[in-house]
């Protein structure tokens, strides 16, 4: 905000910023509620701060921005494809809403990123992508000897992948701005699902995830500020 912002609009930015990380933590919080529900630990894959080993969550965060690029870049060229589609999610920046979510400083959206990365990956790979991982357990109707909090290279194989489509299209439907919109999102998910599979680490996709939020959103503001006052 600067001292040009009236009051009534600089009260209403910050009120959008508070709504829209709460409604990103309360998606985690939900996430943590459920899994609790379902007697697993949505925290599974995230190490304990008592036992971290700093040289690997250094690791992580580094693995996890740079995973950000490709989902960077195959969002732009995506962009540059010629359709109804593609435009219509163009022209999303022009809502109101997201008007008001990039008058908010680079602080705030950064905030706001990491609050989307945090609160939607505990929920979906946090949660679902695990449970429905370890569904049956080996007292189930067939053998399955991944249990929460395992490596998932101990899963089987059908069943990782059914939990990974699951939980992305969960995630896709969470965003229901377009049906492309939809579909980009579910096939996010499936990338962050392989991320932490590959990792065993949830920090990993939670890193990438708000890595690659903040880039979409601080992009986008610089391309709304440089556009001329009307």
């Amino acid at each position: 905000m600067n001292e040009d912002t009236p009051p009534h609009e600089e009260a209403s930015d910050e009120l959008l910023f508070v709504w829209a990380c709460g409604f990103e933590l309360a998606i985690g919080l939900a996430g943590l509620l459920l899994a609790w529900v379902l007697g697993i630990d949505a925290r599974a894959y995230l190490g304990r701060i008592d036992k971290l080993a700093w040289k690997s969550v250094a690791i992580e965060l580094g693995i996890g921005v740079v995973a950000s690029i490709p989902m960077l870049i195959a969002i732009t060229l995506l962009m540059k494809v010629p359709h109804s589609a593609i435009d219509a999610i163009k022209q999303l920046s022009d809502a109101p809403t997201m008007k008001a979510l990039l008058s908010l400083s680079h602080g705030e959206l950064l905030t706001l990123s990491v609050c989307a990365g945090i609160g939607e990956e505990l929920a979906f790979r946090g949660c679902l992508l695990p449970w429905l991982t370890a569904a049956g357990g080996s007292d189930g109707p067939f053998s399955n000897p991944f249990q929460v909090g395992d490596s998932f290279s101990v899963a089987v194989p059908g069943l990782l992948a059914a939990a990974v489509l699951v939980s992305s299209i969960g995630f896709g439907l969470l965003h229901p701005i377009t049906k492309l919109y939809v579909f980009v999102a579910s096939l996010m998910g499936v990338y962050f699902a392989a991320l932490m599979i590959a990792t065993d680490s949830l920090l990993v996709p939670i890193v990438a995830h708000a890595a690659y939020d903040a880039a979409q959103f601080l992009i986008a503001k610089r391309e709304l500020d440089a556009e001329p006052a009307e």
